[in-house]
């Protein structure tokens, strides 16, 4: 049963990374089981998606006194390694202390792990699982960890600067006692996680970020860390698309309803998921404003659950320059909503790939699987998860304050992937165990048609 899981992960890594060397973000996951007076806390299944084979794991600690990690077990792998220049405390700040220990290499598919502290967490028990996972045929090593603190700062604080790399490398940036205050919270080219993290992806600079902060949060504390491959310095594939603002509502539409949003840029894309949970009709009809919308039938999905929940979507292939209000029509008083604008520098937008599903019990559901064409797409990832979800494996955004990519708060999500010709499902975390729903769309520019994945994998059952 191993191999076959190491094949799969295998064939996962190829698939999304067939086309480039690169660095790949696969899951950050937030461990809820925690708790303030305990020593010992059990990282786990309902908290973090089952790993992949030959990526780097990274166990952030964040607490309110100085009480470090005192070890981490499980996984396999080269073992846990403390990583000494990552470990900050700041005794000013409410929420001062941070740590990173990290593993290389660990079995694929492990959901289970410990962490200990030399002594009871205070406060808070906040633990943070990320894995990374390194390019195509090579290895992952550590390359320099680091830290900053400022406990004065409250608009925009400046994060770790790490100095030269030894390479292409990916840098990780943890905060404690502060927070980005929005989906680009962090300067580029960090991308900021969905979960509050800053992450450098194949990158040879490392100059300090900036990050702009929650309103109303003064002073922070930074912690970095930065890995290497055994590729040494490479040339990342060039990211065509980009996003230029994404924006999240809730409001009455009945019979329609009306988006504010930032002006548009003409030729972008527009993008619109809604999620209720008051009627199982309840989806977008259409949408006005800006050119021309469809509201496609094939991401519209609808369970009886937590109560009438329902998914839909609509686009807008090129957006008029300069529009400030959409109007959008449906059936519903109460509706959520995730609105995004995406540009291009290779192409106008076409459709490539669309579906929905519904899923029974997991804790790990699965999202869409789309047959992708694109050899650039942008993919959005939606899940109706009664209760919240706390990750979504590979996609980097939205940082939403608070609620990680859930734009209807303990409901639905609403997760997006750029510049990628994986159409893989991704999983969502369920820890409530029970049925969902999602939906998934991709967008391509351009007519090239993606490298297809290595042959040859063949699967072995024991």
């Amino acid at each position: 049963m191993k191999k076959i899981v190491f094949i799969f992960a295998l064939a996962l890594s190829f698939a999304w990374n067939c086309h480039a060397q690169t660095w790949t973000y696969v899951q950050d996951s937030l461990a809820t089981f925690c708790a303030a007076g305990q020593t010992n806390c059990t990282v786990g299944t309902g908290n973090i998606l089952p790993t992949t084979a030959g990526t780097v794991w990274i166990m952030i600690l964040s607490t309110n006194s100085n009480n470090p990690i005192l070890s981490v077990t499980g996984g396999g792998g080269q073992g846990w390694t403390h990583c000494a220049s990552c470990l900050i405390f700041d005794g000013s700040l409410s929420n001062g202390l941070l740590d990173m220990w990290y593993n290389i290499g660990g079995n694929a598919g492990s959901t289970n792990f410990v962490v200990t502290l030399n002594s009871a967490a205070v406060g808070q028990f906040g633990i943070n699982f990320v894995e990374l996972l390194p390019p195509p045929g090579s290895t992952a090593s550590f390359d320099t960890g680091g830290t900053a603190f400022n406990n004065t700062c409250t608009t925009t604080c400046t994060a770790v600067g790490l100095g030269s790399l030894a390479g292409t490398d990916v840098i990780l940036q943890a905060v404690g006692n502060n927070s980005p205050g929005s989906w680009n919270g962090f300067s580029s080219p960090y991308i900021t996680l969905p979960l509050g993290e800053g992450i450098s992806l194949n990158t040879t600079s490392g100059a300090a970020p900036t990050m702009a902060s929650r309103a109303g949060r003064t002073g922070a504390v930074f912690s970095a860390i930065a890995f290497k491959s055994s590729l040494g310095s490479f040339s990342p594939p060039p990211l065509p698309m980009s996003i230029l603002h994404y924006t999240d509502f809730n409001v009455g539409c009945n019979p329609s309803c009306t988006l504010n949003i930032p002006s548009t840029t003409a030729g972008s894309l527009l993008y619109i998921e809604a999620a209720n949970i008051t009627g199982l009709s309840s989806f977008i009809t259409a949408v006005s404003g800006g050119g021309t919308w469809t509201a496609p039938t094939a991401c519209r999905v609808s369970m009886v659950l937590a109560g009438n929940d329902t998914l839909s979507c609509a686009y807008n292939l090129s957006a008029t320059g300069g529009t400030t209000q959409l109007t959008v029509t449906g059936n519903s008083s109460n509706d959520f909503f995730a609105v995004w604008e995406i540009a291009s520098t290779s192409g106008p937008f076409s459709l490539d790939a669309i579906g929905s599903a519904t899923n029974s019990a997991s804790l790990n559901p699965s999202g869409v699987p789309l047959s992708l064409t694109g050899a650039n797409d942008v993919i959005f990832q939606s899940a109706f998860v009664p209760g919240g979800t706390s990750s979504v494996s590979y996609a980097t955004y939205p940082r939403i304050p608070g609620q990680g990519t859930m734009f209807f708060n303990n409901q639905a999500a609403n997760a997006a992937l750029l510049n990628t010709t994986n159409g893989n499902a991704p999983k969502w975390i369920d820890q409530q165990n029970q049925g969902t729903i999602v939906s998934g769309i991709a967008f391509r520019t351009g007519t090239a048609t993606a490298l297809a994945p290595p042959t040859g994998l063949t699967a072995v059952v024991n």
